[in-house]
């Protein structure tokens, strides 16, 4: 191979190259710790990122000495560098425009809960889409939901179905979604803005 080869369409060397991606990824992992260290705590809990990664998260974001911060925030930004910074930057983004991270999954996730409300055999389907998951709560939440929209209490049963649901979509399953019996998109999603925060 010659020297030529060894180099991209703007002349640089593959170590130039490798150089600058590790710099670029050092620049985004800053400022995506520097934004962590500045979102609110219900905003973080809504990254719906994995234990561990949400502990160091919280340990750099407990730190209140300034001086201690900034290394704090620096340190933070080393851990990021092992993580998808790009996944992590568009849930960031999700959650700043839409208040979750993953808005498809929040309005699916709506939908079920409406259909779960309002149709007696939903439940069934619910279960039969998603047999991974623990089932064990949903009758009680879908009666108290269902007992709240009769009496005209406020949402609290109705926000705990949907965070239940929520979370049930949120876990791994391959099949689930393939499976899913179609759910009618038009269905109305009821109090959608009392959900934003989930609850």
């Amino acid at each position: 191979m010659s020297a030529r080869d060894d180099r991209d369409d703007r002349g640089a060397s593959r170590r130039q190259v490798a150089r600058r991606a590790v710099r670029d990824a050092g620049a985004d992992s800053a400022r995506l710790a520097s934004a962590l260290m500045q979102l609110s705590a219900s905003a973080l809990v809504r990254l719906e990122l994995d234990d561990e990664l949400r502990e160091d998260i919280e340990r750099a974001r407990a730190v209140t000495a300034l001086s201690a911060r900034r290394r704090a925030e620096r340190n933070l930004a080393g851990v990021l560098r092992s993580v998808d910074l790009v996944d992590l930057a568009r849930r960031l983004e999700n959650v700043r425009t839409t208040g979750v991270s993953d808005p498809g999954r929040f309005h699916h996730a709506e939908r079920w809960r409406t259909r779960l409300v309002e149709d007696e055999a939903a439940s069934a389907a619910f279960r039969a889409a998603y047999p991974h998951a623990d089932h064990t709560r949903l009758p009680a939440l879908i009666e108290g939901a269902r007992r709240e929209r009769d009496t005209g209490k406020p949402p609290g049963a109705a926000r705990a179905l949907f965070r239940h649901v929520n979370a049930i979509l949120a876990e791994p399953s391959p099949a689930a979604d393939a499976d899913a019996p179609a759910v009618d998109a038009d269905a109305p999603a009821d109090d959608a803005p009392a959900d934003a925060d989930h609850g």
